[in-house]
């Protein structure tokens, strides 16, 4: 038999192991069960995850010496100028359609958003410059077919700042179709548009049909050549008064014809109708590890039966994308009086409109990814169409634009 002090002994070793044990379970006991995580539900999203802001704020020097015109001093017109463009706009994508609006600066110019300082410190007029629809048929697929409406970008194939027929801040206005499908290789691009041009109470509303095609070839990563062509039908045009933004009476270049279909006698109206055809192609290459791009176009209106056709051909090297890189170019353009509706054309070209000719000198500079510098120069004569009237018209543009 165990003596009493050993039996003691034993008892109280009992005693510890059992309340460390059931100090061990109460532990357990008060520790939470573990259980998979649940997935934290998608936060709702807001207008910011379907609407993309732009904007653009262009500060141009300036300075024309137009020989056709005269100073009060009776010597050749020459003018100084500071202008700004300023533009902002939204667009929202809904799924399978966007929808934007833009405003600029420009007033009621269709084909330029700059407006003049030095007034006195007068505000400025803004208005609106886009409000479009344009949906995709094909969502996400790497093909295309889309229908816009509405007042738009210009929705064809176009050569920016240096195009033949268009301004490019030209926004028409009416319906569009654009397509495009293909491989790496080669691609066909395909556009249309139906423009409303002017509506008109009493007599046929002025519109316009454009079709446009073209095929882009890239024959390896280091060049690429498109070349495509477009036919215009411009209706209810001839015998019509012109369509002046000021109420000027200006033809932009075309000719005219004293009195109109409307029994004016004092407003102008065009001479002729205008559906012109034109030819384009643009190659895209390095050499020599430079980007260079060569692009031209040709044009004619068989409608007229003068003056009826005009051409451009350019070159540039090297690209102004990003910071501290640089770009030049040069290009030449002749655009007779009748080959195309003058009142869209580039507005700083021998001042706008048809009947001139000349070149145009240009380079930029990426500042940053957001800020550009940029110089332009035009060394160009209009009223070509008249030997005796012909006159010189250089103008020089030095720009710094930022854009968001």
């Amino acid at each position: 038999m165990l003596g009493k002090s050993a039996l003691a002994v034993m008892l109280a070793a009992l005693c510890i192991v059992a309340t460390s044990r059931a100090q061990t379970n109460e532990v357990k006991a008060q520790e939470p069960v573990t259980k998979p995580a649940a997935l934290a539900p998608a936060a709702p999203k807001s207008w910011t995850d379907y609407v993309t802001v732009k904007g653009d704020m262009r500060l141009r020097m300036e300075t024309i010496n137009d020989d056709s015109k005269k100073n009060s001093s009776g010597e050749h017109y020459t003018r100084d100028r500071l202008r700004i463009r300023a533009r902002l706009g939204a667009e929202a994508k809904l799924d399978d359609l966007k929808t934007g609006i833009r405003i600029s600066t420009g007033g009621a110019d269709p084909v330029s958003g700059n407006t003049t300082l030095g007034d006195g410190g007068q505000k400025k007029e803004i208005r609106l410059d886009l409000a479009y629809l344009d949906y995709s048929f094909l969502g996400d697929s790497p093909y295309e077919l889309r229908a816009i409406g509405g007042k738009m970008n210009n929705p064809l194939i176009t050569y920016g700042n240096d195009d033949l027929v268009w301004d490019s801040d030209l926004t028409p206005e009416g319906i569009a179709a654009k397509t495009r499908f293909g491989n790496d290789w080669l691609t066909f691009l395909g556009n249309a548009e139906g423009l409303y041009i002017k509506d008109r109470d009493s007599q046929p509303n002025a519109t316009g049909w454009i079709g446009q095609g073209a095929l882009q070839c890239v024959f390896m990563p280091e060049i690429a050549l498109t070349v495509g062509g477009s036919y215009s039908a411009y209706q209810n045009m001839k015998g019509y008064d012109v369509i002046d933004w000021e109420n000027k009476n200006n033809s932009y270049g075309n000719s005219t014809m004293k009195g109109s279909v409307s029994g004016g006698t004092t407003n102008k109206a065009w001479a002729c109708e205008f559906t012109p055809i034109m030819g384009f192609g643009n190659l895209d290459l390095f050499v020599w590890k430079v980007p260079v791009t060569i692009y031209g176009q040709a044009i004619t209106n068989p409608k007229a039966d003068d003056n009826k056709n005009g051409f451009m051909g350019g070159l540039s090297l090297f690209k102004a994308k990003n910071p501290r890189t640089f770009e030049f170019g040069y290009s030449y353009t002749k655009l007779e009086k009748d080959a195309t509706l003058g009142m869209w054309t580039d507005s700083d070209r021998w001042g706008g409109g048809t009947d001139g000719k000349g070149s145009r000198f240009y380079g930029k500079y990426q500042i940053t990814k957001y800020l550009q510098f940029a110089v332009t120069f035009f060394l160009d004569q209009k009223k070509i169409s008249d030997p005796k009237n012909e006159a010189d018209y250089n103008r020089l543009q030095v720009d710094l634009q930022a854009a968001f």
